[in-house]
């Protein structure tokens, strides 16, 4: 993935940038060149010095760049001029996958073909995503072992295999069963390295010999901080960085808090166990290598985890914990018991069980088996370290809780603060960190002050950029006043939400996003909608029923639908056009209270002295706020509404704030017939 030429002049880079980034550089001319069309935006190029000056300098930075701005460009030109210069490897991660296909498929393709020095990238993805073409080929040989489906399913991985120029799990033309893809995917310790006779053809190894020669990789935030989780016991598996790029990165505060805690769950347990041995279904590791010792302990282990869980769930059930509320963000979430509940027999079982199976991986002469044997050795030694720490008292600082789903139990546990944690692995490990995203700050005038709170970084330099968009032609903004309180009145409010949802959809004409935190709403107001809309002749389109969320927004893309999401629909949903021309934003985007960690954040502020409300809850949503806001105008073309249905923006003080946490537009408050107009600063 690389273009010859020299590389950039330090000296003459500001010159350069403007030069490459402007309207008669090489990027605009590939764009036109493609049948796309350039639009000069000063923001792009103010926000592409600060970044070469960050790299330039080693220092870290926060951008805000605004919807329209371009800040892929703004960051992956100076940073791929960076590297080239430098000899050093940037990394760029982002949050979602639709941003990775952009940059990947997209945008560092052009720059490629246009920019005069080299550029070489990489796409980097964990090494699960992966096909193990030795795995693949010993779990043909045992095809008879497995029912039709799996078998068929193995037969379509083989013949795709032969075709598949990346081998990794989001090209195959099918979802594979969780079960099918364990048994043939690249697993860490289950590796011959160059002694395996696949070693030339091998996709994992393929993607890390890209990505030690590339420039600049692409990868997303999980796989960034896992990797830093390792780098703090001395491992890694991504090349040395010189700099990070964070795209997305309002959203790494949460995906820090998962990967610096710790999680065991009944699904996870009775999986990995199951890959042993399935005494019901007679398949697994054992079923192919039989060891009668071997599998009375992996019974023992499932029995003795079944019997916990079980337990577990039915004092939970015995107190209504199972009324808890997660939410949209995922399953019922309780208070940890104090002392915890996990037994340390069933952690010296598993315990016991990982060393019985390195005794009989040592014993095994064939190394296909061995390292088999290995793998799962080391998969119940992490079931058994998890558990333990979640057996053990909870760390200061340290935060743990029950997520209830219908698939099982959860114990999860992570930091309060993730804020020197951050500091420990990546601030301080890294010559430039750049954040950006549309939505890092609060208020107005905009402020980055709780973003640097949440996550540790003292020290960076700030550059806020508005969007080139007209909001104030392009939007409006419509506040419902005569709304039941969701917060006081709940029933009443969920009961008039189909209504006003119809109304909102009716006023466009269709082409409407209908923003939703709560799963359960979301779905009694589809059903109540489900007719309505049909005898409108519109289609609807809901989160979890059947389509997964590319097709449902491609769907959307169309024209004429009404898509109704929660969770993820408030960010990353790019739906340019009359295709989508009205958000609905159902109720204001607060965090669960109820939340352990969430209680647990706020309560941290109370007893410094803090407004949990105010440092925390308050901001929180106003970033969510944002994002919400922030799928409407997507092009200088576009035109929209959105519509809030939560009258707390105009009962509550906080109301103000949130709405000047917004782009500048019109706004009108509704009272059933009556409309007045506020204006647009207020």
């Amino acid at each position: 993935m690389s273009a010859p030429g020299p590389a950039p002049d330090a000296q003459g880079e500001g010159a350069a940038l403007g030069d490459w980034l402007g309207p008669s550089g090489p990027v605009a001319s590939a764009l036109v060149a493609q049948g796309g069309a350039y639009e000069v935006r000063g923001e792009q190029g103010r926000m592409a010095e600060a970044v070469a000056r960050a790299l330039s300098s080693g220092r870290h930075l926060l951008v805000e760049a605004g919807t329209g701005v371009g800040k892929s460009f703004a960051y992956l030109v100076p940073a791929l001029a960076w590297a080239a210069e430098t000899g050093q490897t940037v990394a760029v991660a982002t949050s979602t996958i639709a941003l990775q296909e952009q940059l990947v498929r997209r945008d560092l393709p052009l720059l490629q073909r246009s920019l005069p020095f080299e550029v070489s990238f990489a796409l980097v993805k964990g090494r699960g995503n992966y096909l193990c073409l030795r795995r693949m080929t010993a779990a043909l040989a045992d095809r008879p072992l497995f029912e039709d489906d799996a078998r068929g399913q193995l037969e379509g991985i083989e013949a795709w295999s032969r075709t598949t120029l990346e081998g990794s799990r989001q090209d195959l033309p099918f979802q594979p069963l969780e079960a099918v893809w364990d048994l043939v995917r690249a697993e860490h310790g289950n590796c011959l390295g160059r002694a395996c006779r696949f070693y030339a053809r091998c996709p994992y190894q393929a993607s890390r010999a890209r990505a030690h020669e590339a420039h600049l990789l692409v990868l997303n935030h999980h796989v960034l901080l896992s990797d830093l989780a390792l780098r703090r016991s001395g491992a890694s598996f991504l090349p040395e960085v010189g700099a990070v790029i964070v795209d997305e990165a309002h959203d790494l505060e949460e995906t820090a808090a998962e990967h610096l805690g710790a999680r065991a769950s009944s699904l996870g347990l009775a999986q990995v166990l199951g890959r042993l041995w399935h005494p019901r279904t007679r398949t697994g590791l054992l079923a192919k290598h039989p060891d009668p010792a071997l599998r009375v302990a992996v019974e023992e282990a499932r029995a003795e985890a079944a019997a916990f869980f079980e337990g577990l769930a039915g004092a939970l059930r015995a107190q209504g914990g199972a009324a808890g509320g997660g939410g949209a963000r995922g399953a019922p979430s309780l208070s940890f018991p104090d002392p915890s509940p996990v037994p340390a027999g069933l952690c010296k079982r598993l315990e016991q069980l990982a060393a019985a199976l390195e005794t009989r991986r040592v014993a095994v002469e064939e190394q296909d088996v061995a390292l088999e044997i290995g793998a799962r050795a080391r998969s119940v030694a992490e079931a058994a370290g998890a558990l333990a720490a979640l057996a053990a008292p909870a760390a200061d600082g340290t935060v743990r809780w029950i997520d209830v789903g219908a698939r099982g139990l959860s114990l999860c546990s992570a930091p309060v603060d993730v804020g020197p944690l951050l500091q420990e692995v990546l601030w301080s490990r890294v010559g430039t960190a750049v954040l950006t995203s549309a939505t890092l700050t609060t208020g107005r005038p905009a402020s980055f002050d709780f973003l640097r709170r949440r996550l540790g970084l003292a020290q960076a330099d700030e550059l806020a950029l508005g969007s080139p968009f007209d909001y104030a032609r392009q939007a409006r903004i419509v506040l419902r006043a005569d709304l039941p309180d969701p917060a006081r009145e709940t029933e009443a409010w969920e009961a008039s939400l189909p209504d006003a949802v119809e109304a909102a959809v009716r006023e466009s004409g269709g082409g409407a996003l209908v923003l939703f935190t709560s799963t359960a709403t979301l779905r009694r107001t589809a059903e109540a909608l489900r007719p309505r809309m049909a005898a409108a002749g519109l289609e609807l389109l809901v989160q979890g029923e059947g389509l997964e969320r590319p097709a449902l927004l491609e769907r959307l893309r169309v024209g004429g639908g009404v898509l109704l999401g929660v969770a993820s629909f408030w960010q990353g949903v790019d739906v340019p056009g009359e295709a989508l021309r009205h958000v609905v934003i159902a109720r204001l985007p607060f965090e669960v209270p109820t939340h352990p960690l969430h209680a647990a954040r706020r309560a941290r502020i109370e007893s410094a002295g803090g407004n949990a409300f105010q440092e925390l809850t308050l901001p929180q949503a106003a970033l969510r706020l944002k994002q919400g806001f922030g799928r409407l105008i997507r092009r200088a073309t576009d035109e929209g509404v959105v519509t809030i249905l939560d009258p707390r923006m105009l009962t509550k003080a906080y109301g103000r704030f949130l709405l000047e946490s917004l782009p500048s537009c019109p706004v009108e408050v509704r009272r059933g017939e009556a409309t007045e107009q506020v204006g647009v600063e207020e």
